[in-house]
C-alpha cells in the first residue's frame, strides 16, 4: 500500500537547518543558494580570494554591490519569492531574521518524511481517546500532575491511558515511508509573521510581531508519495481532530480580524466535509509552525483543569495569567504579501498500488 500527501497550505518539514544569510543572495526575487566549493575554486589564485573571506567571516550578510555576480554563476539552486514584495522585506530586515529554515532534502533530493506524517496521526489518536474519556483523564492527571514528582508523570496519560502500554502502542502496527523525492521547483521561500491577539475593550485585534521569517516550503498542490504498511483506521481519529482545530483556529481568525485566514480556514473544513463523505482519507496538520494548537492532543485549551496543570509550568504560567485565549499566537504564512494561512496542512490518502 501507498500514501499520498497533498500539500493544501504552504508546508515546511525540516531536519532543524537554515540557510545563513551568507550562504545565499537575494537578487531578482530569487533566493540563490552559493555553491561555496565553486566559489573557492574559482577565487583560489585571485587577488579578491582574501577579500572574499573577510566577507565570510566578518559579514552579517553579502555586500552585494561587490559580490552579487555570485548569485548568477555559483548558485547551487535559485529558489522564488512566494511574491516579488518581499525583496524590499527582506533587504529591511535585521541580519539575525534572515536565516531561512529549509524543507526536508536527501541526495536525491526533497522528500517528506514519514515520521512528520506518524507524528501528527498519533496526535489525533491521543486526542479522539482522551474527548472519549473525557474529564476523568484530566483529572487523574492533574492529581498525578500536583505530585512532587509530577514532571515525571506527564506523560503518562498519553502512554498508558490513550496509547496503550509497553508493547499495545496503537501506533505500533503502521509504519509510513519517507516520500519520493519531489521536483525543487515545488517550493518558493514564504514570508511568515506571528500575529498576537490583543483585546481592546470587548472586542480583539492582532498585532503582528515586526520580525519576519522566511522559509522554504512546499507549495500548495504539490504531492508526496510514499510507501505504507499495517492499516488506515486512525483515518476517522484524524478527521475527529482536524475538525476540532479548525473550529478552534475559525474562532481564533475570527476574532482577530483576518478575513483572508478566515477563508482559507473555511475552505479546509469544506474540503474535510467532502474527504469524510467519500471516505477519501483525512486532513492533518504537520511539521514546522503549527505551534502548541496543533501539538497539544486535548485540542480545546479552555478546560479549567488542563489550564490548571499548564499554570504549574512556568513557560506558559504569564500567558494563562492575561485571561485571553490561550494560546494567543499564531505562525501565519503570508499570500502576496496578505496575512492568509496557517502552515502545514495536508490531505492524506491511501492507495493500493505498489
Amino acid at each position: 500500500m501507498r500514501y499520498r500527501a497533498t500539500i493544501l497550505t504552504p508546508t515546511l518539514v525540516g531536519n532543524g537547518q537554515a540557510l545563513s544569510p551568507i550562504d545565499y543572495m537575494v537578487w531578482k526575487d530569487h533566493v540563490n543558494v552559493l555553491d561555496q566549493t565553486k566559489i573557492f575554486a574559482l577565487m583560489a589564485k585571485r587577488p579578491v580570494f582574501e577579500g572574499y573571506l573577510t566577507q565570510l567571516r566578518k559579514a552579517e550578510k553579502f555586500d552585494f554591490q561587490n559580490w552579487g555576480g555570485l548569485a548568477q554563476s555559483a548558485a547551487l539552486r535559485r529558489i522564488p519569492f512566494e511574491s516579488p514584495a518581499y525583496s524590499p522585506i527582506w533587504d529591511r530586515a535585521r541580519a539575525e531574521d534572515l536565516f531561512i529554515p529549509t524543507f526536508m532534502k536527501g541526495p536525491q533530493g526533497h522528500y517528506l518524511p514519514g515520521t512528520a506524517i506518524r507524528g501528527a496521526l498519533r496526535t489525533a489518536v491521543v486526542h479522539k481517546v482522551w474527548i472519549e474519556r473525557g474529564d476523568k483523564l484530566m483529572e487523574a492527571w492533574k492529581q498525578q500532575f500536583q505530585n512532587e514528582r509530577g514532571y515525571r508523570y506527564a506523560a503518562q496519560p498519553e502512554e498508558s491511558a490513550a496509547m496503550g502500554s509497553r508493547g499495545k502502542d496503537r501506533m505500533k502496527a503502521i509504519s509510513v515511508g519517507d516520500s519520493a523525492p519531489v521536483e525543487a521547483s515545488s517550493f518558493r521561500v514564504y514570508l511568515t509573521r506571528t500575529a498576537k491577539l490583543v483585546k481592546q475593550g470587548e472586542k480583539f485585534t492582532t498585532d503582528f510581531k515586526p520580525s519576519p521569517t522566511f522559509a522554504e516550503m512546499a507549495l500548495p498542490g504539490t504531492t508526496f508519495e510514499g510507501a505504507w504498511k499495517g492499516h488506515t483506521q486512525m483515518s476517522e481519529a484524524a478527521n475527529f481532530w482536524a475538525a476540532n482545530q479548525l473550529a478552534i483556529q475559525k474562532q481564533y481568525a475570527q476574532r482577530s480580524g483576518l478575513p483572508v485566514l478566515n477563508q482559507i480556514l473555511g475552505e479546509l473544513e469544506k474540503r474535510l466535509e467532502i474527504i469524510r463523505g467519500g471516505n477519501r482519507g483525512c486532513l492533518l496538520q504537520i511539521g514546522w509552525g503549527g505551534g502548541f494548537a496543533s501539538k497539544a492532543a486535548l485540542g480545546d485549551t479552555s478546560s479549567q483543569a488542563y489550564r490548571d496543570i499548564l499554570k504549574r509550568m512556568p513557560f506558559y504560567e504569564r500567558a494563562l495569567s492575561t485571561g485571553l485565549p490561550f494560546p494567543k499566537t499564531r505562525r501565519v504564512v503570508y499570500l502576496e504579501n496578505t496575512p492568509a494561512a496557517l502552515p502545514g496542512w495536508i490531505h492524506l490518502e491511501w492507495t493500493d498500488s505498489q
